[in-house]
């Protein structure tokens, strides 16, 4: 008959066991936030030097098109998504720090 350690032992494993599973699945979607946040920082440089958006924007003080709006808000989502990735990772940082606890737990 298993005592009440040896249950919890076996409890905490079960748990350490989904977290780390848990974990892989968020760490993907939160590379893939960081590519989406690269990949609009990157096209809104491209379209802002590359496309005229620049020489638009300095020429013109009111009314501007999509040469200057498009990387614009390209440049805003890109620096969303990456907010968002940061918090996410930080969160998934503390959780992998209480999961350090746990893991001693189980060991001792």
């Amino acid at each position: 008959m298993p005592t009440d350690r040896e249950a919890a032992k076996a409890e905490l494993t079960a748990q350490l066991q989904t977290e780390t599973a848990k974990a892989r699945q968020e760490m993907l979607i939160i590379r893939l936030i960081w590519v989406l946040a690269g990949v609009t920082l990157l096209i809104s440089v491209v379209l802002w030097v590359g496309y005229g958006g620049r020489e638009q924007y300095i020429s013109r003080s009111t009314g501007y098109d999509s040469t200057v709006l498009l990387p614009a808000w390209l440049a805003l989502a890109g620096l969303l998504s990456a907010t968002a990735a940061t918090v996410l990772f930080m969160i998934r940082l503390m959780r992998d720090a209480l999961g350090n606890i746990v893991q001693k737990q189980v060991r001792k």
